[in-house]
């Protein structure tokens, strides 16, 4: 949603079925929406500034995600993901430049 001055107006949608948490997340430059549920793969959709609008962009596969948390680490960044009912697990950010 983005506010339109007097109201808010409908923006982007995105399938939520189960969604257990929604969060924004900031890595550097990059920011991150990730849609994590109890009935499918958790989705991470990225911010494309062309489209102006968040763009899926990978599934994780956690069991019952309930929070995400950027951790920055000798200048690595790390996304945290904890688990209602399995294990909380780390993934490494890594940037991986395609244009060559």
């Amino acid at each position: 949603m983005k506010w339109g001055g007097s109201a808010f107006l409908d923006l982007q949608g995105m399938p939520s079925r189960g969604s257990m948490v929604f969060q924004p997340l900031q890595i550097n430059n990059y920011q991150y929406a990730i849609l994590g549920s109890d009935y499918s793969f958790t989705q991470v959709y990225y911010w494309d500034t062309e489209k102006a609008k968040f763009v899926k962009f990978q599934e994780l596969n956690i069991q019952a995600p309930r929070s995400f948390t950027h951790v920055s680490i000798d200048k690595r960044d790390f996304l945290f993901a904890s688990s209602f009912k399995g294990t909380t697990l780390i993934y490494k950010h890594v940037i991986v430049d395609l244009s060559a």
